[in-house]
């Protein structure tokens, strides 16, 4: 008998060695926010009847339980939605994860009432959420939102006013939450809906929105009452949010950039050709890379011909390892041209690169630095990753959309020199500045024109500072 007490205390011990030195990971933590579609309105059924480990939910107690349909408990109504599909899709390649969904939709309930201190019925949305998030919080990490609403607010009056309201929500939520960059997905309501507002709008959020995305609802069904997704077609959702979550964190760039070195994009623009003979050797001297934004320049007189790179010599840049990028075809002023202009003069560039066997661009500046909601939107279309504009301010990757990302120009003129210098030399831990040279010198627009010797002069300055130079498409990598 003392032999069996003795094993057991033996066990017990070894038990709680154990769990206190392996300690459990974090939970992935997903907020599910809206109206009754995300709640879940599909009948219950056997698959809904089978909870998984790695899977639980915050309970209406907040306490964390194996996660099964009905999740939500906004109605009695509630039944099978997008969540736990959308979890288990998450999941899939992946071991020792656990997921932690956050179930906070409330059926019926209209955008407006989706901000702090405002009232639904006898709920709070909104503040409510919050509250249950930052108690999720304490057993895990959070990683994105998943929201599902629009037919309270489907039609030509509310509409209206929809996408602001959306936008002032996501901004308030990534406050409240701590989390600036924290991933946003939206999905579009029933196709089979009467009406056909707020989809249009919906798929306006990835241009609207910085790290977001929308899904799609085509071929979805409803459970007949033309309002509410089905079982299969609710489940079919959630793995639509899933694709599209995993591509967002898969893009997301940390945030915690506090030791990291101050970061360096050295861009150039125009295609000149002091990029070939005098900006590529000082480049490779001091073991930098960059990026050069090729165009093909109109210029006025013919002489002026020689001072333009030609495709073989840009070629011979990208066999340097240099990222080339694109400038529209003949250096136009986007925010002037029609939609089908944009993407022409985007395309040339696109073509001539793959004529010269260079990839495909994934980095754009905007000539001028003058950009529209228009041509980011058909630069996103085209898979652009990144565009650089003016504003002589440092990138912020929370706050800043990576089709308008911020850059100092630079030129042997008194005041842009002292300006660039200051940048420099105000660089912090974490800090990310691009700069945007022209001519090396430059012959055709004098007022552009950087010397050789000011930009060694900065290219000794950063590697002395020992700060990490990059190309536009490495701005987010580690």
């Amino acid at each position: 008998m003392k032999k069996i007490f003795k094993t057991v205390l033996l066990l017990l011990f070894l038990n709680g060695y154990s769990q206190n030195t392996v300690p459990e990971k974090p939970l992935e933590l997903y907020l599910l926010i809206g109206q009754s579609n995300m709640a879940g309105r599909g009948a219950l059924d056997n698959q809904s009847q089978l909870p998984s480990e790695v899977i639980l939910m915050l309970d209406k107690n907040n306490d964390w339980i194996p996660a099964k349909d009905p999740m939500h408990f906004d109605k009695p109504s509630a039944g099978v939605g997008p969540g736990i599909s959308f979890a288990q899709t998450m999941l899939e390649g992946k071991n020792g994860v656990k997921i932690g969904l956050i179930p906070c939709a409330w059926g019926g309930s209209p955008i407006k009432v989706w901000k702090s201190g405002a009232k639904y019925f006898n709920n709070f949305p909104y503040d409510e959420a919050i509250s249950r998030t930052k108690i999720a919080m304490q057993k895990g990490v959070l990683k994105g939102i998943l929201w599902h609403q629009g037919e309270s607010d489907n039609d030509a009056v509310k509409s209206q006013v929809y996408l602001e309201k959306l936008k002032e929500l996501v901004a308030s939520l990534r406050k409240d939450l701590n989390a600036p960059n924290l991933p946003f997905v939206a999905g579009e309501i029933g196709r089979f809906n009467k009406e056909d507002y707020i989809n249009k709008i919906i798929n306006t959020i990835p241009n609207e929105i910085e790290n977001s995305a929308a899904v799609s609802s085509e071929g979805l069904t409803d459970k007949g009452d033309h309002l509410h997704f089905d079982s299969p077609s609710a489940r079919e959702l959630g793995k639509r949010y899933a694709v599209a979550m995993q591509q967002l964190l898969k893009e997301t760039p940390s945030l915690k950039t506090s030791k990291k070195k101050p970061k360096v994009v050295l861009t150039f623009d125009d295609a000149e050709i002091s990029h070939y003979n005098n900006v590529a050797p000082l480049l490779k001297k001091y073991g930098f890379g960059a990026t050069f934004f090729v165009c093909e320049f109109p210029f006025k007189k013919p002489e002026e011909k020689k001072e333009y790179m030609t495709w073989n010599q840009i070629q011979e840049l990208y066999k340097q390892d240099f990222e080339i990028g694109n400038h529209t075809g003949h250096h136009k002023n986007v925010t002037k041209l029609s939609p089908e202009d944009i993407n022409k003069e985007i395309a040339y560039v696109e073509e001539k690169c793959a004529e010269f066997k260079i990839p495909k661009p994934i980095s754009f500046a905007y000539p001028g630095n003058r950009y529209d909601t228009i041509s980011q939107g058909i630069l996103k279309k085209r898979g652009y990753k990144y565009a650089r504009a003016g504003g002589s301010t440092l990138y912020d990757i929370a706050e800043d959309s990576r089709l308008a990302i911020p850059s100092y120009t630079v030129a042997s003129t008194d005041k842009l020199e002292v300006r660039v210098k200051t940048a420099l030399q105000n660089l912090k831990q974490g800090d990310i500045i691009v700069l945007t040279f022209h001519g090396v010198p430059d012959v055709v627009h004098p007022d552009y024109s950087t010397s050789v010797e000011f930009l060694e002069e900065l290219l000794q300055y950063i590697k002395e500072k020992d700060f990490q130079v990059v190309a536009m498409r490495n701005i987010l990598t580690e």
